[in-house]
């Protein structure tokens, strides 16, 4: 299966679920990442059908189910002690081998109904990838993707390292307009007992693309704007009164690799050999919560303001070919920083038309200063300008 025959497979869930276009999509790059998703809305506005169609549209993956209630345990999740072993040796060893660390996929459904405390013991399987205990050495966890329903997501300071964890969030939207129960009966009429030819798509094909999705080439150019953009929004999220503190975008380094996890999954659904600009507008918004959530509203609201300044939607290839040579200047100050013994004493900056080499700090820095009049240009050759300063000179 293609890259982009991948992502048109699971399109069809689209067709059976109304108002899930952009979950369909998290649920994608969330196969892509190896991340996570959380399903969370009011009982009745679809959470536990659409979370079964996600895990059962896998082929030949190996599933891990259960419904998390206020008196499961991590045994429960991972596997009981061995008693014999307890009784005999004195040792608290886990028979792992039908758990959630081996498994491809877990649907853990009432998520939040369970106590914070297991929640939080679940953070080094659901992120870490690995089980600690103080008995055995640490077990691996072959875990790929956890789909989580939930009824609330629950606020406060003990949930902030849960839900920081979870990479992709989704609130079905309540459909309340004429239009909106036109389609819903449409589809109800159309696909009552009929449910979607699953599965859609293989785990080995799944793995297969995630990994060249963690091996994809993200350019210096892209990488600096996507930079400054996640700069700018999480600052922009910490002055916000609510969104400050709620901490849910709060700027740690799990949000800062998800944005360039969801860049180069973008990249990964289209077929193409290197992430680009338009990945970056097109695929960063769904690394935010989607659908009913306040939080996530006020942040996209924030988040299309950053977009537009840096990269508006009218922004033309020349402008993005001087964000090319700011990039590529960016990584030859990265490697003369870490390279200093070898360094080559020049940096190039290619602008349209007239490809520049400069042998010296105080020559460079006269140039950036030239560099204007585009596009979010001016904070980048402004952060660029402070790291050639810092340089020593030639």
């Amino acid at each position: 299966m293609s890259d982009t025959s991948f992502s048109d497979a699971l399109d069809t869930l689209k067709e059976h679920l109304v108002g899930y276009d952009e979950g369909v999509e998290q649920f994608k790059l969330a196969l892509l990442t190896g991340q996570h998703m959380l399903l969370v809305g009011k009982p009745g506005r679809g959470k536990s059908y659409p979370a079964r169609l996600f895990t059962g549209c896998v082929q030949h993956a190996r599933l891990f189910r259960t419904q998390i209630t206020a008196y499961t345990m991590p045994d429960h999740l991972v596997g009981a002690p061995i008693p014999h072993t307890y009784l005999e040796e004195g040792r608290q060893v886990y028979n792992t081998e039908h758990g959630i660390l081996n498994c491809d996929l877990a649907l853990l459904e009432e998520f939040s109904d369970g106590p914070v405390a297991l929640a939080r013991s679940l953070n080094t399987v659901l992120y870490e990838r690995t089980f600690e205990v103080k008995d055995q050495e640490p077990v691996p966890a072959e875990l790929h993707t956890a789909i989580l329903t939930a009824n609330k997501a629950p606020h406060g300071e003990e949930w902030k390292a849960v839900w920081s964890r979870i990479a992709f969030r989704f609130t079905p939207p309540e459909v309340t307009s004429s239009w909106g129960r036109f389609q819903t009966g449409q589809v109800y009429l159309h696909t009552h007992g009929h449910a979607p030819n699953l599965p859609l798509v293989d785990m080995d094909q799944v793995k297969e693309l995630s990994e060249q999705c963690a091996h994809k080439e993200v350019p210096p150019g892209v990488l600096l704007a996507e930079s400054w953009i996640s700069g700018e929004f999480h600052r922009r999220c910490q002055e916000d009164v609510h969104l400050g503190r709620s901490g849910l975008f709060s700027s740690d380094l799990r949000r800062e690799n998800l944005f360039l996890d969801v860049i180069r999954a973008g990249a990964t659904l289209e077929g193409r050999p290197r992430a680009d600009y338009h990945h970056i507008r097109q695929y960063l918004p769904f690394a935010l919560p989607y659908g009913d959530d306040s939080d996530g509203i006020a942040a996209h609201a924030i988040l299309d303001e950053v977009l537009e300044k840096i990269l508006p939607r009218n922004i033309k290839r020349e402008e993005l070919t001087i964000y090319d040579a700011l990039g590529d200047l960016a990584q030859q100050v990265l490697d003369y920083q870490r390279h200093r013994s070898h360094r080559t004493g020049e940096f190039r900056l290619r602008l349209p038309g007239m490809p520049t080499i400069f042998s010296a700090r105080r020559e460079l820095l006269g140039h950036l200063g030239k560099v204007r009049g585009i596009a979010g240009a001016d904070c980048l050759v402004e952060v660029l300008r402070q790291a050639v300063s810092r340089l020593g000179e030639d």
